[in-house]
């Protein structure tokens, strides 16, 4: 059966016709998982769409693109000497990423305080989510008004307060899961998590001390004096597939000195939030913080850290009237949580 010319003409108009319409939706096809490639997890039971926190243990053998952007760490030295202030005389108050779920209301108890004094507040949370308008490629930040935070910053720093940034370290998701070779894996080579659902940093990398570098020296040119790295461990854990020849112990030490050699003589000091007696306090000259101690503890740290000539200052996070607290430096929380 003989086609007509008419109708030999009609049908391939029809296939030019199909054939670009397939190349378009082959072209927006790939244009959608370029798009959704930075939600997308891959894990032993396959690829997830996921716009939450990670639950799972991710395979590092997988590539990311959302690694965080950093340029080589500057610091800004002191020019004239900065007066000493002892956190024993002013006393002051912690601010946790709890209380800034409220941020309106955080802003409106410190206008309640008619002093200067010390004022530590958490800004990173254990997931990495940062809790103010952060300049880091790629970070991301908390679901709440970080808006508000900054005009918290900026109250602090206008009206004369100590300001002390308190950075959650080597705890971080997101920025593990954006920089997987960053992270702490298991033997099969996914990333280790905690009892938290947090994937941890490896300490001896040099891109995450870079990293904690960068978020320091952000936070210095926000006003603030100190930053007290907080989760600045090693995690003790059998499942952690970890070739070193040093010990966790050493590997910390060695990351709190690189960070402290770095910053000193600059305007931020670098200090320790720990709930132990094991921090290697000899790669620290700033201040140790103690938190979730109570009074029958504070014998114990004083006894292993209070001698410490290289120490400013061993400072109590505490929301206790127990005398044994008498004439030590002592923060109290802003807020009931």
């Amino acid at each position: 059966m003989r086609i007509p010319y008419r109708n030999k003409l009609l049908l391939k108009k029809l296939l030019r016709i199909f054939l670009i319409t397939l190349i378009v939706c082959i072209l927006v096809f790939i244009g959608v998982l370029i798009y959704m490639d930075a939600n997308i997890l891959y894990d032993r039971s396959g690829a997830h769409i996921s716009y939450d926190k990670p639950t799972h243990e991710m395979d590092v053998t997988e590539h990311s693109d959302a690694s965080i952007e950093l340029p080589p760490p500057q610091i800004i030295y002191v020019d004239d000497e900065q007066q000493e202030m002892t956190i024993a005389k002013t006393g002051g108050y912690y601010i946790t990423t709890s209380m800034l779920q409220q941020p309106d209301k955080v802003l409106q108890q410190l206008q309640t305080i008619t002093e200067p004094c010390a004022v530590l507040i958490e800004l990173k949370s254990i997931y990495g989510n940062f809790y103010y308008s952060t300049a880091l490629g790629g970070a991301q930040t908390a679901s709440i008004d970080v808006r508000v935070v900054d005009s918290i910053i900026r109250y602090l720093r206008d009206n004369g307060f100590y300001m002390i940034a308190s950075v959650a370290a080597f705890s971080d998701t997101n920025f593990a899961l954006a920089n997987q070779p960053c992270g702490l894996p298991l033997k099969n080579g996914a990333l280790w998590m905690d009892e938290n659902n947090c994937y941890w940093l490896d300490p001896a990398n040099e891109t995450v001390i870079n990293y904690l570098m960068q978020i320091a020296r952000e936070l210095s040119s926000l006003g603030f004096q100190e930053v007290s790295f907080s989760d600045f461990r090693f995690p003790v854990s059998s499942n952690i597939y970890y070739e070193s020849d040093l010990t966790g112990a050493q590997i910390i030490q060695a990351a709190a000195q690189q960070l402290t050699d770095f910053f000193t003589g600059s305007n931020v000091t670098i200090s320790f939030s720990v709930k132990d007696t094991e921090f290697p306090v000899a790669a620290c000259n700033g201040r140790l913080y103690i938190s979730e101690v109570d009074g029958s503890k504070v014998e114990r740290f004083s006894q292993v850290y209070g001698g410490v000539g290289n120490l400013k200052e061993l400072v109590f996070l505490a929301n206790s009237r127990d005398t044994r607290f008498d004439e030590l430096a002592l923060l109290r929380p802003l807020m009931s949580q």
